[in-house]
């Protein structure tokens, strides 16, 4: 722009004018091609930006199943998954989830609306009307929750209701077995015994 200040600066004489006028016209088409250039190069780029992001599979019906070793630790079943081969990470919609113990005995199943899988790790996270059903008829009701390889725990960090044998427990911050036998909330715990009109706080 400097450029352009100093010429429309200068006063032409009459001998010069075509002159001035044919390089002020040579430099406003140097600047438009530049801008042009930019432009594509924009273009480039988010295009590119665009393919990094796209799924590399797109599967309906889908199931994958987890393990640690040779152990199988999970079915899962999807409506719908997209797979970023790249990022190690699985979307999925409509989730049904089976988990299983050491002798390969379903001990658990879990619904929700969606969830991501990385498979490399074995780990899974889940959102919306997230509900866990165990095989002693515990059921456990959050907006998310995540399974912890590490220590073969489930997790939550958002307010959870659980309710086991007739009594309810609920509060925010959540961990347990996948059986949901020893489970731990960490605040704000309340809840009421079967029976009675107790509340446990």
């Amino acid at each position: 722009m400097k450029i352009i200040y100093s010429y429309l600066n200068v006063i032409p004489t009459k001998i010069g004018i075509r002159a001035f006028f044919a390089c002020l016209l040579l430099l406003l088409l140097f600047i438009a091609c530049a801008e042009t250039s930019e432009d594509r190069s924009t273009d480039i780029q988010d295009s590119t930006t665009v393919a990094i992001v796209r799924p590399d599979q797109e599967i309906y019906d889908a199931r994958i199943s987890l393990y640690d070793g040779a152990h199988k630790t999970t079915d899962l079943f999807a409506d719908y998954i997209e797979k970023f081969e790249k990022l190690d990470s699985t979307q999925a919609k409509k989730l049904n989830v089976y988990f299983f113990d050491d002798e390969g005995k379903q001990i658990s199943n879990l619904i929700a609306d969606s969830g991501i899988v990385r498979e490399q790790v074995n780990f899974m996270e889940v959102f919306g009307h997230v509900v866990v059903t165990t095989e002693d008829s515990a059921v456990l009701y959050t907006e998310q929750l995540r399974h912890n390889t590490t220590n073969d725990k489930i997790e939550s960090d958002v307010f959870v209701r659980i309710i086991q044998k007739g009594d309810t427990i609920q509060g925010y911050g959540f961990e347990s077995d996948r059986k949901l036998r020893n489970i731990k909330i960490k605040e704000r715990v309340s809840g009421t015994l079967k029976g009675t009109e107790e509340v446990i706080e």
